[in-house]
């Protein structure tokens, strides 16, 4: 019974302080590495740390497995936690605000370097 009251209380704190409109959880214990391209400030908790971005980018997790990797995009004000084996990526923008954050490859081109290459050639 006392595990359940400290449990809602760590939730309702936690509701409280980082709100979200999303948020994408992982195993630390399975993780390797994450880049973060972007500008951010880092703040130490009690159980790990808090950054939060000030710029958009793409943020990528390396897992220890199989090479496999998690790239997502975010925008600036989101949070990315780690509270002991937990990693949270809070989203604080809708869903359709990271629709329009797609990944590009760099042979991309945009339409107006297409335009130039063709009218040189």
């Amino acid at each position: 019974m006392a595990d359940e009251n400290t449990m809602e209380e760590l939730t309702d704190n936690t509701t409280a302080n980082n709100s979200a409109e999303s948020v994408i959880l992982i195993n630390v214990q399975q993780m390797q590495s994450m880049e973060i391209p972007q500008r951010f400030n880092r703040v130490r908790t009690e159980h790990g740390w808090i950054i939060h971005l000030e710029e958009a980018g793409r943020v990528t997790v390396n897992f220890l497995t199989s090479m496999r990797k998690f790239d997502t995009a975010l925008l600036p004000g989101d949070i990315i936690e780690r509270d002991g084996d937990d990693l949270l990526l809070l989203r604080k923008q809708p869903e359709d605000a990271y629709r329009s954050q797609r990944g590009t490859s760099s042979l991309a081109r945009t339409r107006d370097q297409l335009l130039s290459a063709e009218s040189t050639e």
